[in-house]
């Protein structure tokens, strides 16, 4: 993938241990960028499948740095706004300043909404969506001083249209396409832009995670989330990551409030 020339910026992903978010932070760190790698490392009481580990954060860190290029490992939960502020605090003070975010972190339950539990609901809205708000409200102040600053919300097609057994993830990112429109228009004033990407069903463990829990298939899988696909081969995280390497070159400067579709033309239909 072409990359942009990053270099001397400085970057916080979330969810960056593993799937999209360990693309995303390679390819950062290969434009030139340095990387702060923030995941939970941890399981939850929701999903029920398991989340990233300490080793897998660590060995994110590792590989940035057998490139050649700088990270710095942190873990945090997305829902907790002492360690959401703690791990901004850490990045400014470890590379000195923060140009980009990119707000990765995510989960995924499904059920019809009349059994979705307060907890799948609290978990998914908290993380997909509160999550989002709350990391970049840290770092806006620090975005806002930046020459070029700029924000890449993870979103779905889920934001844009409805799926069936997904009400909870649905209103969630439904609600960061709100968000990524709002902070916009209220950043624009200091030059900080703020888009968001809409990938379809990703090749990722949060999907191989949700279709364990579902006792599907990778069959199975095919055919309940690409089956509106126009492309029918299923996406991948680097795919996703050209995508929020273009939205951070000099070619979108001019690129704000935006939803871009990673989807294979699903949303064509």
């Amino acid at each position: 993938m072409s990359l942009p020339d990053l270099s001397g910026q400085v970057a916080l992903v979330t969810g960056g241990a593993r799937g999209q978010g360990r693309s995303h932070c390679l390819a950062l760190a290969a434009a030139g960028a340095s990387v702060a790698v923030l995941d939970v490392c941890r399981d939850l009481e929701v999903p029920a499948y398991p989340l990233a580990t300490e080793a897998e954060l660590h060995a994110v860190v590792a590989e940035v740095a057998a490139r050649g290029g700088r990270a710095l490992p942190l873990v945090a939960d997305v829902r907790d706004p002492a360690g959401v502020s703690a791990a901004v605090a850490a990045t400014v003070a470890g590379f000195g300043r923060l140009d980009i975010l990119v707000n990765n972190a995510g989960i995924v339950t499904s059920a019809p909404f009349w059994e979705l539990t307060e907890a799948q609901w609290g978990a998914v809205v908290d993380i997909n969506l509160s999550g989002v708000w709350r990391v970049t409200r840290a770092a806006a102040p620090h975005l806002r001083r930046s020459p070029r600053g700029r924000i890449v919300h993870i979103a779905s097609t889920g934001g844009v249209r409805a799926v069936p057994e997904f009400a909870h993830y649905v209103a969630a990112k439904h609600g960061v396409v709100g968000l990524t429109r709002a902070m916009a228009i209220e950043l624009a004033p200091d030059g900080v832009t703020v888009n968001a990407i809409l990938p379809g069903a990703v090749d990722s463990p949060m999907l191989a995670g949700l279709a364990d829990e579902l006792g599907l298939t990778p069959d199975d899988v095919h055919k309940r989330w690409l089956h509106d696909q126009l492309l029918m081969e299923v996406i991948t995280p680097d795919e996703v990551t050209g995508a929020l390497l273009w939205l951070l070159s000099d070619a979108a400067r001019r690129v704000t409030g935006h939803c871009l579709a990673v989807d294979g033309g699903a949303l064509a239909r």
